[in-house]
C-alpha cells in the first residue's frame, strides 16, 4: 500500500503480509539491505495481533521490466550500466551471506534519478555463508537456474545464473531458453541463440554466467568485474553513485497512486488472509538513523 510517514512528510511503501517465516527471513534481509544503495531499503517493521507490516522506501521510477518494455532492446553501454549496479547489490549481499534467489526485472526498480533498487526479498535466504547450500524449487522459472531446477544443491550461483538471463532479455527482448507444454527443460540441455549483433564481449559475458556447471559459473568463480564487457566502468564512482545513468525516465509525482506497468512488486491488489496471532520474534524495528 502507499502510505505517508506523516512526521515526515514522506510518502513510503507499506507491505502488509501474513506472520510467516519468510516475512521474518525478508526482515532480517532489509535490515541489512539498507548497506548497499542498490537494494530496496526498509524504515521499518512491526505487527498486529494478525499481520506483519514492513515500511519500505518508495521508489518511484517504476521496473526495469516497464523500462525495457518502452525501450525496446537497450544500447550494450546502457546494459554495461544497468548490470554493474546490479552485480554491486548482489555482490553485497553475498558477502552477507544472502542470495536473492527471484531476480527478474519486475523485481528491479529504478529510483527517481533511473539507478537500479533491487527489490523483493520475500524468497531470499540468509545464512549462506561458506560452503552452505540450500535445497528447493525457489524462485520464477524462466529465471531458474539449472541446479535449482533439478533438486539439486545450490548457492549464490544461482543468482548469478539469473543475472544472465536478465541480461540476455536487456539485449535482446526475448529468454535464452524456450517453454514448451508448461516446463522449462529447455535450461537443463539447449544452448542460448546469440544473434549476430551482439559484441564478443557481451556474448562471452552471457556465455560466462549462463554455465549449466554452477561451479563453473562466472560470479562463483573469477571476477565479473573484470570481465571485458565492464572495461569502461568505474567501479568505485558507481558504487559511490558518482555515475550518470545513461537515460532518464519519466517519472510521475509521487501523489500519482497509480501502478501503471502492473508488475511492481509493490501495491499489489491481493488480499491478505489473517496472519495468525502469534509474536514474531526480533521482527519489530526502526532504523536508527530515522529516529526523531
Amino acid at each position: 500500500m502507499m502510505a505517508t510517514w506523516t512526521s515526515r512528510k514522506q510518502r513510503v511503501a507499506m507491505k502488509v503480509s501474513e506472520k510467516t517465516p519468510e516475512t521474518e527471513m525478508e526482515v532480517r534481509v532489509l535490515k541489512v539491505a539498507k548497506g548497499s544503495p542498490f537494494l530496496c531499503h526498509a524504515y521499518g517493521a512491526f505487527q498486529s495481533k494478525n499481520h506483519a507490516y514492513i515500511v519500505l522506501e518508495y521508489i518511484r521510477g517504476g521496473t526495469l521490466m516497464a523500462a525495457m518494455r518502452k525501450a525496446g532492446r537497450l544500447k550494450e553501454d546502457n546494459i554495461a550500466f544497468y548490470a554493474a549496479e546490479m552485480i554491486c547489490g548482489l555482490q553485497f549481499l553475498h558477502s552477507n551471506g544472502i542470495i536473492h534467489l527471484d531476480l527478474k526485472p519486475a523485481n528491479i526498480l529504478l529510483d527517481g534519478e533511473s539507478h537500479i533498487k533491487i527489490a523483493d526479498f520475500g524468497l531470499a535466504m540468509d545464512n549462506m555463508v561458506g560452503n552452505n547450500t540450500t535445497t528447493g524449487l525457489v524462485g520464477t522459472f524462466r529465471y531458474m537456474a539449472p541446479e535449482v531446477i533439478q533438486g539439486e544443491e545450490y548457492g549464490a550461483a544461482a543468482d548469478w545464473w539469473s543475472l544472465g538471463i536478465v541480461i540476455y532479455q536487456m539485449a535482446t527482448s526475448t529468454f535464452p531458453f524456450c517453454t514448451t507444454n508448461g516446463k522449462h527443460l529447455s535450461a537443463l540441455k539447449d544452448e542460448p541463440f546469440y544473434p549476430s549483433w551482439l559484441s564478443e564481449e557481451l556474448v562471452d559475458l552471457l556465455q560466462a554466467l549462463l554455465k549449466k556447471d554452477q561451479h563453473l559459473r562466472l560470479g562463483t568463480t573469477g571476477n565479473i568485474r573484470k570481465h571485458p564487457f565492464f572495461h569502461h566502468i568505474d567501479w568505485v564512482k558507481l558504487e559511490n553513485r558518482q555515475v550518470q545513468p545513461p537515460f532518464q525516465l519519466s517519472v510521475g509525482s509521487v501523489e500519482d497512486f497509480c501502478d501503471s506497468d502492473g508488475d511492481s512488486p509493490f501495491f499489489s491488489r491481493n488480499k491478505i488472509r489473517n496472519g495468525g496471532n502469534r509474536v514474531l520474534e526480533d521482527f519489530s524495528f526502526l532504523d536508527p538513523s530515522l529516529q526523531e
